[in-house]
């Protein structure tokens, strides 16, 4: 009788557990963003319930006769949903009648990506700034370059061409043909290549900017922070978006966006491509032709497997291919002319006027396979991913309307990387949260630099250097042609522990051994070299109340070194990997009901052998990087947002820096008018001003958005991006003067229907974007030409 009664008992214990199921899904609004804090609570048992991450995504423990779940967030629509399976994902619709009756909403918390788990920006010890979906369409940011001109503090050109990019973070800067001083992070994959910076952004969720070194989590050359780009997930639901786009220049554009299921609550898809042809506004007043013409394609493909509520995988294709003008620089309007005086830095008289029409392709295509999913306590994820890019361009050497010769370049990279991850789940008894990880990388680089002479000129006696009997050499002369290769083994843990419930500590270190190999064609030489570094990262964390943080950290950064083709007077063979410490002070607040968010932060960043580039003007010229010994740059920054009303919202960034060199010399060549390229003088630059180092930084913004009927709306956004003086070179000859752009847009949403009006340097105002001060070489100092007003109109259909 007591067995049977037990058998019962037992039997009756395991009815019980089956009665409960797991069920999970992601909430999001009418556009496709996650509603992080959103209400997910059983219909029949209101006890029973949880809360959406910042994700949108949530997990409940259901009883097995329950049937519906009732979904609520402050301004939606509340929500009863029947539970069909395992996993319910919800679109929720905005509620004007509760926005009207909220006296004024304020800033929404949004997600931080920076230390790979998710965490609020406002409880995240770092400099940080992030916009979501609907910021990034209504400010207008489809680049990088958009993104940063609302940072304090951060700048993004573009000069030559296509690919070569100048991003400068608190004075680190962009070396050309050497590494990205910023890790560029797309759904947990880092770009390989500087180049693909390039990129056209469009289907975004999530755009980060984290300043400071990264490299614990980040890898090698994330010396000056790291920008994470999150992607829209694939939807359960069907949305289609077609977008043209037309303007002045002879821009037209055209773009397709698709999204849904191919199996409901399982398998999704993504699909996304555009094309864009700019005739150009930069005209060449020698030839009569516009220079910076443009066409680009991209295509991205998203598919999503779901396996169950715990697991998943997604494969992403992504490609992009731009064809454009290049190397167009301006320089005297007479190089034969001595008694023109070389060209000043403050000089926009004049446009391109070279006798060559310069061409230029970059193209990029990045796959990549990630599975993640929970264990018993951690989240695992593979990351594995091949990126190739291709860059290339032909065009002036000289930049004159005389017939010297035009030169080449072909920059390659092939990678492939393979990267996991483990990070603690997170809860709020949890005390101590981790994320490990390993990554295996190799990377294949070639670059080359040829030079094609005017046989007119050059074998007819060096009288004729007409454009109209120009006849140029079909084999050039090589002046780089080196295959690298950079094969990357790392380990890196990262943590942080709740001293108190106010108190945080958070420290890591990350391991990474290089290996890099040359082989230089020209010498028919091979050099190799091995380097173990450690990125360590500690910071302090005080939460002195609900909305201020106070913090400390500290942060070793690593640019990579590498090999120059060959070793001249202004280069070795081989330039020293650069490293930082840096140390930083924050604080971040909120007030007002969030209605205001007010941070500020100092730093300070010691340099060990910054890299610099320059180069010796041979037929064909040598490209190569140089070290200077200890550079030191302090600053201060600060961010501020204010919403007005619920229509109406300002930002503003500041930002001063002070880079100066405490350590250097640059050997400078004194007899080049003489095509004498080794007779130089060593010039001591300690205490000159950094080069690239902006000195101060001001963006400051505004949003208005207004509601025309229930599903219409209006909205405008201006933006004025402030950048002050700055150094072209160690000596201090040479500098860009302060100057603003402004921009703006007028977004009208009517239902399924959108117009946008949009216009960039509003004012036409000029500047450099690369300044070359080549005097010192016989030569005359060259300007990069900035992109005049551009005016547009896009209209869209959601279907």
């Amino acid at each position: 009788m007591k067995l049977l009664l037990l058998i019962i008992l037992c039997c009756g214990q395991i009815v019980l557990s089956q009665e409960k199921r797991s069920i999970g899904g992601r909430i999001t609004d009418d556009l496709g963003s996650p509603v992080s804090g959103a209400s997910v609570m059983e219909k029949l048992n209101p006890k029973n319930g949880t809360i959406t991450d910042f994700d949108g995504s949530f997990i409940l423990q259901l009883d097995e006769n329950s049937k519906e779940l009732e979904i609520s967030s402050t301004g939606f629509k509340s929500k009863v949903v029947a539970v069909e399976g395992t996993i319910v994902n919800v679109s929720l619709e905005q509620n004007e009648n509760e926005l009207k009756e909220v006296t004024i909403k304020g800033f929404g918390s949004l997600a931080s990506r920076a230390r790979v788990r998710l965490q609020s920006i406002q409880s995240l010890p770092e400099t940080t700034v992030a916009v979501n979906a609907q910021t990034i369409e209504a400010n207008g940011i489809n680049n990088i370059q958009t993104f940063t001109s609302q940072i304090s503090n951060v700048t993004f050109n573009q000069a030559q061409q296509p690919g070569v990019n100048f991003l400068t973070v608190r004075g680190i800067s962009q070396i050309r043909n050497g590494e990205s001083p910023v890790a560029v992070v797309i759904d947990g994959m880092t770009l390989p290549d500087a180049s693909a910076m390039n990129m056209s952004l469009y289907d975004l969720e999530l755009l980060e900017f984290v300043k400071g070194p990264q490299g614990t989590l980040y890898g090698k050359n994330a010396i000056a922070g790291a920008i994470n780009i999150t992607t829209k997930d694939p939807t359960n639901k069907y949305k289609n978006k077609i977008t043209l786009s037309t303007g002045n220049g002879g821009l037209l554009g055209a773009r397709f966006s698709s999204s849904g299921p191919l199996a409901k609550n399982k398998f999704y898809y993504s699909v996304s491509g555009g094309y864009k042809s700019f005739d150009g506004l930069i005209n060449n007043t020698f030839l009569n032709k516009k220079v910076d013409f443009s066409k680009e394609y991209n295509i991205r493909a998203k598919l999503k497997y779901v396996f169950n509520l715990q697991w998943s995988a997604t494969f992403v294709q992504d490609n992009f291919k731009i064809k454009a003008g290049g190397n167009y620089y301006v320089t005297k309007t007479d190089i034969f002319n001595a008694s023109i005086p070389p060209l000043a830095d403050n000089d926009y008289s004049h446009e391109p006027f070279g006798d060559i029409m310069g061409d230029s392709q970059l193209s990029n295509s990045l796959s990549s396979l990630k599975i993640e999913g929970n264990l018993s306590k951690v989240r695992f994820q593979s990351v594995t991913s091949f990126n190739a890019t291709k860059r290339y361009y032909i065009g002036e050497n000289d930049y004159s309307q005389y017939a010297f010769s035009k030169v080449s370049q072909d920059s390659d990279s092939d990678t492939f990387s393979q990267e996991f991850r483990l990070t603690s789940k997170d809860s709020k008894d949890s005390k101590f949260n981790y994320t490990v990880g390993t990554l295996f990388q190799n990377s294949k680089r070639y670059l080359n630099t040829s030079t094609f002479l005017n046989k007119t000129f050059y074998e007819g006696g060096y009288t004729d250097a007409s454009a109209a009997n120009a006849k140029y050499d079909t084999k050039p002369l090589v002046g780089n042609n080196d295959d690298n290769t950079i094969r990357t083994i790392a380990a890196f843990v990262f943590g942080d522990y709740k001293i108190t419930s106010k108190l945080t500590a958070s420290a890591g270190v990350r391991a990474d051994n290089d290996q890099l190999e040359n082989k230089a064609h020209i010498s028919h030489t091979f050099s190799k070299t091995n380097i173990t570094v450690w990125q360590p990262k500690l910071s302090l964390a005080y939460q002195f109340s609900e909305t201020v943080l106070g913090y400390v950290n500290y942060g070793k950064g690593y640019r990579s070194g590498g090999f120059n083709s060959a070793k001249t007077i202004k280069f070795e063979k081989e330039y020293q990997p650069e490293f930082t410490n840096n140390y930083e002070i924050g604080i971040k607040t909120s007030f007002w009901n969030n209605r205001i968010i007010f941070n500020n932060a100092f730093y300070q960043i010691d340099f060990k052998n910054q890299q610099q580039y320059t180069f010796i003007p041979l037929t064909p010229s040598v490209l190569g990087i140089y070290n200077l010994d200890k550079v030191k740059i302090s600053g201060f920054e600060s961010e501020i947002k204010f919403k007005a009303t619920n229509n109406l919202d300002f930002f503003a960034g500041l930002g001063f820096n002070n880079g100066k060199i405490e350590k250097g010399s640059y050997n400078q060549l004194t007899n080049a008018a003489a095509f004498d390229y080794k007779t130089y003088k060593t010039i001591d630059i300690s205490g000159n001003t950094s080069p690239y180092t902006i000195k101060n930084t001001l963006q400051v913004g505004g949003n208005a958005n207004f509601a025309l009927s229930e599903k219409s709306t209006l909205g405008f956004y201006v933006n004025a991006d402030h950048r002050g003086e700055q150094f072209w070179d160690s000596r201090e000859q040479y500098k860009q003067e302060p100057f603003t752009l402004v921009n703006a847009r007028v977004n009208l949403n009517l239902s399924h229907f959108g117009l946008t009006l949009w216009a960039n340097n509003i004012f036409n105002t000029k500047y450099n974007p690369e300044f070359f001060p080549t005097a010192e070489f016989g030569f005359n100092n060259l300007r990069f030409p900035s992109t005049p007003c551009t005016l547009g109109l896009d209209l869209s259909y959601k279907f």
